[in-house]
């Protein structure tokens, strides 16, 4: 409850806190409506009447009787609200004229431009004020709410009561906001409330038959809707037509929405027609029977069974005892109001039960209270919670964990119910419960609680654990809450939905079931997922390189995520099919980007085609995924960094064999020594071309390493051919040239010279140059033009 909410002391107008019963002054809080935190604005100055007394004078102080017949109890003098049902002790029209009264009134902007105010109502409510409006252009007169600023109605109840039918509700026409004001045009009902046709006397039977048939489906119409009415009353009974008899039901600001079994819900309204659950705060729709019972009954004495008690007896009265039904002289009648007033809400009458008796069912059995269900010998007080039943200290334990948590390990709790209480099987419980050592201490409390009220909503640890309230925190978990995830776990580990399933709560099971059955179908997928991994490791090809990939997840296998971050996801699995489906997007959306380093997420399925357990593992496979990828990406990058390395040096090898074939050619003679230098350089270069080009990397540095050594291969080539060929010729000229072919030559010349004359010897010596000439003058031609060549380099 937000801390802007509270209850004002009608008595001593004291602030309390929502959740306070009683105020400092003794004024019983029960039936104080909440209202928001303001300023208290003085009540203005008032002429004193012709008959009060004036100033001077002393006049005894007299009580002020409360003058709604409903209620008539006397409250201490001066007071301005009833101390019992919180309404004005006098009517504004009492305290202002009602030309004037109109006059400080006015619409919301949206509202003025369009209608008029014919009259506001007397009755004064704590949330909003009941204006009798009138189209400007004319038509029908209609009823305005206009709530006061800072309250807002509840969107969700508003259209739930729009689902019920319109022949059991008032018609809503609009409901807007306007000047920071919430407002509702409703249909007016011009004969009033049922509370005027009773006028305060015991009503024929056919009558209150003709409003039972008229309450019994509208109350079944609402429970339809997924609402309590929780304030049903004669006030709260609009009378549409008398003839026909029509009747429908109004003012669902309190009703609390009943999407469970049961609910946590604020006090009643009004004490008079509040079942003896609802004092608890838990209620289902089994409270708004016990409230047409009251209304029945009330009709059926002419006054209300209650009237002239105060609150602490009424209480006091429907925490121990029945309803009177003595003065129902009809035994017919007395029969349905036993059925509709039974203390049990599991055993009292409902729509079939009506239905049946309307029908004259002889074969209905006999309503009949269920013994045992009074209240305590004595109460027991849990905080400020005064509890006179074991379903009020059920709740008041679900809804103050800690102290029935203390009552529980101090052994007051134990003592209480074997000395005071003497109920031997709470007693025999509490002892169980004490030797089991390994059971938490907050599973223990709630196993009693669970004894003490079966049917008491789910509750973990003073918090809700409904459908809606785990949604909630699986939601919270999914956006990265741990303080959820942790929740989820422990109520999981504790199992505590599984502990409410086993007293045969049907919202627990369907929680239980969904959850679990998610659980199962992730195993499953998770296992089938896991083997084909393995399976595509195993049937990998010998000859294939090893898949580091496969190898990591098929042998070694990914850890199986910790069911503490799962239950978050395994929720939205079960209950939301969207979320699935936003998923599955994700999911092919990222494994986009993941799929050229983790091939083996292919293999897994089409995400397009998976269930959602099989996306669920896709997801959780992830995490992985993206290390692996990272790693590849890594891998990548150093043997990026390798082959570039490796390109420069092979680069800055071929420029200087390039540079050393320059200076050889080009400075050094072509000696056969050079000559041997220049072959090994060439072979050098040739080698480092072709495992360039053996390489076969397809990278722009390297083809441009290609490119750069392939720029000098023709030159390099002739070099290394014009090499060849000197050599080659060397080899020959060693024979042309030998000692041998010089010394003939030289004996020829010696002979001619001697014996046959100069001209002999001319030729001789012609000749020998000729040779000379043909084995070396080519030699010289080739050494040129590698010098040539080398200058090209």
């Amino acid at each position: 409850m937000s801390a802007d909410y509270i209850r004002r002391c009608p008595t001593c107008g004291t602030e309390n806190a929502p959740d306070v019963k009683r105020c400092a002054c003794g004024a019983l809080l029960v039936a104080v409506d909440l209202v928001l935190k303001q300023a208290v604005v003085e009540p203005a100055s008032i002429a004193l009447e012709k008959d009060a007394p004036q100033p001077g004078q002393e006049k005894p102080a007299e009580p002020i009787v409360c003058p709604h017949p409903d209620c008539a109890q006397p409250n201490p003098p001066q007071s301005q609200n009833c101390v019992y049902c919180d309404r004005p002790l006098k009517t504004e029209a009492a305290l202002t004229p009602p030309d004037e009264m109109r006059s400080l009134m006015s619409l919301p902007s949206k509202l003025a431009g369009r209608y008029r105010i014919v009259r506001p109502f007397p009755a004064r409510g704590a949330e909003a004020e009941l204006l009798l409006v009138e189209p400007l252009s004319g038509g029908l007169t209609m009823m305005a709410k206009i709530y006061r600023h800072g309250i807002q109605p509840d969107r969700n109840v508003l259209a739930r009561v729009l689902k019920i039918r319109a022949e059991h509700r008032v018609r809503v026409f609009e409901a807007d906001f306007s000047d920071g004001y919430a407002y509702e045009l409703m249909e007016y009902c011009e004969f009033g409330s049922w509370r005027e046709q009773m006028q305060g006397e015991a009503l024929p039977q056919d009558m209150l038959l003709r409003l039972l048939r008229e309450l019994a489906p509208a109350i079944a119409g609402v429970h339809a809707a997924g609402l309590v009415h929780r304030d049903l009353k004669p006030e709260n009974i609009l009378v549409r037509s008398l003839q026909p008899f029509d009747v429908v039901l109004t003012d669902f600001s309190v009703s609390s929405m009943l999407d469970t079994t049961q609910c946590f819900t604020g006090t009643a309204r009004t004490l008079n027609y509040a079942s003896p659950e609802s004092l608890s705060g838990v209620i289902d729709g089994k409270a708004d029977y016990w409230s047409l019972g009251m209304i029945l009954l009330e009709g059926a004495l002419g006054k209300h069974p209650f009237a002239g008690l105060s609150e602490p007896v009424i209480l006091h009265h429907l925490t121990t005892r029945s309803i009177d039904l003595s003065g129902v002289a009809d035994s017919n009648l007395r029969r349905l109001l036993a059925g509709l007033l039974l203390r049990d809400p599991k055993l009292r009458w409902g729509e079939n039960e009506i239905t049946r008796w309307l029908a004259g069912d002889a074969s209905l059995p006999e309503p009949v209270e269920q013994r045992g269900f009074g209240g305590f010998a004595q109460p027991y007080r849990v905080g400020s919670e005064v509890c006179h039943t074991a379903e009020q200290l059920a709740v008041a334990f679900a809804q103050n964990w800690s102290e029935g948590l203390a009552d529980m390990a101090n052994g007051q709790l134990l003592s209480w119910f074997r000395d005071v209480q003497k109920d031997q099987n709470v007693v025999r419980v509490l002892l169980e419960l004490r030797q089991e050592r390994q059971m938490s201490v907050h599973v223990q409390l709630l196993k009693l609680i669970l004894h003490l009220a079966p049917g008491v909503p789910l509750a973990w640890r003073g918090e809700a654990i409904n459908t809606q309230a785990v949604l909630a925190r699986a939601n919270l978990a999914l956006q990265g809450d741990t303080d959820a995830a942790y929740w989820l776990d422990a109520l999981y580990q504790n199992r505590v939905l599984e502990i409410y399933a086993q007293t045969g709560n049907q919202e627990a099971d369907n929680l239980v079931q969904k959850w679990h059955v998610a659980g199962r179908r992730f195993d499953r997928a998770w296992d089938d997922m896991l083997e084909l991994i393995q399976r595509r490791e195993q049937e990998r090809n010998p000859d294939e390189p090893v898949n580091v990939d496969a190898l990591l997840l098929g042998n070694t296998g990914v850890d199986r995520p910790r069911m503490a971050d799962m239950h978050a996801h395994l929720l939205a699995l079960a209950f939301d099919v969207k979320w699935a489906e936003r998923l599955r997007l994700r999911l092919v959306s990222e494994l986009a980007s993941l799929v050229a380093e983790c091939p083996w997420l292919v293999e897994l399925g089409d995400p397009l085609a998976m269930d959602a357990a099989s996306l669920l593992v896709l997801e959780k496979l992830l995490p992985e995924a993206r290390k692996i990828s990272e790693r590849q990406k890594k891998a990548q990058a150093r043997a990026r960094e390798a082959e570039i390395s490796e390109c420069q040096k092979r680069r800055s090898e071929i420029t200087a064999i390039v540079a050393s074939l320059h200076h050889l050619t080009t400075n050094r003679h072509a000696t056969p020594a050079v000559c041997e230098e220049i072959r090994r350089l060439t072979g050098e270069y040739h080698a480092q071309l072709t495992a360039a080009r053996a390489a076969g990397n397809p990278d722009e540095a390297w083809q441009e390493l290609i490119r750069y050594a392939a720029r000098y291969r023709r030159n390099i080539d002739r070099i290394q051919e014009l090499v060849d060929e000197l050599n080659e010729r060397r080899a020959v000229n060693a024979g042309w040239l030998g000692t041998e072919t010089v010394g003939a030559i030289a004996i020829a010349a010696l002979v001619a010279s001697l014996f046959m004359g100069e001209r002999v010897l001319f030729l001789i010596l012609a000749g020998a140059l000729g040779i000379a000439a043909w084995r070396l003058l080519p030699n010289w031609f080739r050494m040129r033009e590698i010098r040539n060549l080398g200058k090209m380099l």
